[in-house]
């Protein structure tokens, strides 16, 4: 989320896209007018690591381009359950091709001990403790889609 704190001018939003570099009539561009970082926002440890930004003009929805859905405030994750995550992963290296990935949700106090306190009460952690797939070192924190429908959670940290 540090990046954003650029000129919103040097961003543009892609939706529809399933390759980087894709050109079609499916995809959609629109420049950035303004970004609003959340207020707590703590770049130390990453903790209310979410922006909204403001496009140019308004998105027209379609088949490739969906609103992301928000889970309610009382919606609970349970430890265990499959989850997927999307993004620009590296499964080779150059890789250009949206990813999915899928992982399960991991108890938090385990989470808390690996990444030595990093972790808040508002973060969700995911991954297979065996190794495997997973979303590491990769874009991973778009979307997640846990045996219900598309709805952003927010930033994965993965084990």
């Amino acid at each position: 989320l540090h990046s954003v704190y650029s000129a919103p001018s040097v961003w543009r939003a892609y939706m529809g896209l399933r390759t980087i570099n894709e050109k079609s009539n499916h995809v959609a561009m629109r420049p950035i007018k303004r970004i609003i970082v959340h207020p707590q926002y703590d770049q130390s440890i990453s903790d209310y690591d979410i922006a909204l930004l403001e496009m140019e003009t308004p998105v027209f929805f379609s088949e490739l381009v969906q609103p992301i859905c928000l889970p309610s405030t009382s919606r609970v994750f349970l430890y265990g359950a499959v989850c997927y995550v999307t993004g620009w992963g590296a499964i080779k290296e150059n890789s250009i091709t949206l990813q999915e990935a899928r992982v399960r949700i991991i108890n938090q106090s385990i989470c808390t001990k690996l990444y030595d306190d990093l972790i808040t009460s508002r973060m969700l952690c995911a991954g297979n403790l065996n190794g495997g797939i997973d979303a590491c070192q990769v874009m991973w924190d778009l979307a997640s889609n846990c045996k219900e429908r598309f709805a952003f959670i927010g930033k994965l940290f993965t084990v």
